[in-house]
């Protein structure tokens, strides 16, 4: 019998299904299609990932080595309304869009159209006697700043080092000491699914776009050293937020906070939602 099951069985959540585990749901409840392409137009930076706000949902271009993923995440009516098959949506969303059609509008499809059920989902329970969760597992966010690999080699990471104090003394520990070191992981990996998922609804509700904007705006409304630094400093601590460096930073989330209510300018972040 095995000291401790560790569940990594990402969105099937195994342990949470077999023990009848809940969960704290988001407000998202999109589909995902998506492909790859060949031949297609890239005049962007290499390897840059660039998301665009479509009339419904959004969409993603990722290029790889030498293939372009293309997706387009919306709400299910939304689909819908575009065709029945997951072929028919993404070839008309891209039809009808300019800036996809400019990039893979004259390339080819490699790949069959995917698709993903998008939620937004956390456990109610990380860990329990014998057992844990790792990853999707534990809680997926959302494919909006793609964090799932950072949150499942992150958690993989936290998880190692409360274990590894246990592994060095080569000694069985204590339930309650075992318990108190998953409880601290949990705590952990729960604070930084909380983090992203209020980072992601800056970009859902508008406030993240309007936010650049408005400080793009103040910078080119009579450009100083001081506005140009201070926008830099702001451009900084979101770009580490949505890689993961400063996702939990507490001066990094608390002056998106406060520049989400104090510096819009203006500009109604209502104009630049995802809906």
């Amino acid at each position: 019998q095995p000291d401790l099951i560790v569940d990594a069985t990402g969105r099937a959540r195994l342990a949470a299904r077999a023990l009848g585990i809940g969960a704290t749901v988001g407000p998202r409840h999109d589909v995902a299609h998506f492909a790859h392409f060949e031949g297609f137009r890239w005049d962007d930076v290499p390897g840059q990932v660039l998301i665009a706000r479509l009339p419904a949902g959004w969409s993603w271009c990722i290029p790889l080595r030498d293939r372009l993923s293309v997706g387009t995440v919306m709400g299910r009516a939304d689909a819908a309304r575009l065709g029945r098959s997951p072929t028919d949506r993404l070839e008309r969303t891209i039809t009808a869009d300019p800036w996809l059609s400019t990039i893979v509008g004259g390339g080819r499809r490699v790949t069959s159209v995917a698709t993903y059920s998008n939620y937004q989902l956390i456990s109610q329970r990380g860990y329990g006697p014998g057992w844990l969760m790792v990853g999707d597992a534990f809680g997926f966010v959302d494919p909006m700043l793609s964090p799932g690999v950072f949150l499942a080699l992150r958690s993989a990471e936290l998880v190692a080092g409360v274990l590894t104090p246990f592994l060095r003394r080569a000694a069985t520990p204590a339930p309650a000491e075992l318990a108190s070191a998953l409880g601290s992981y949990a705590r952990v990996q729960t604070a930084m699914l909380a983090a992203w998922s209020d980072l992601v609804a800056y970009l859902y509700d508008g406030r993240m776009l309007a936010l650049l904007r408005a400080g793009r705006a103040w910078v080119e409304d009579g450009s100083s050293v001081f506005k140009s630094a201070a926008q830099r400093h702001i451009e900084r601590h979101i770009a580490l937020q949505a890689t993961g460096m400063g996702t939990t930073a507490r001066y990094s989330r608390g002056l998106l906070r406060v520049l989400g209510r104090h510096g819009l300018r203006g500009i109604s972040p209502a104009d630049m939602a995802i809906r």
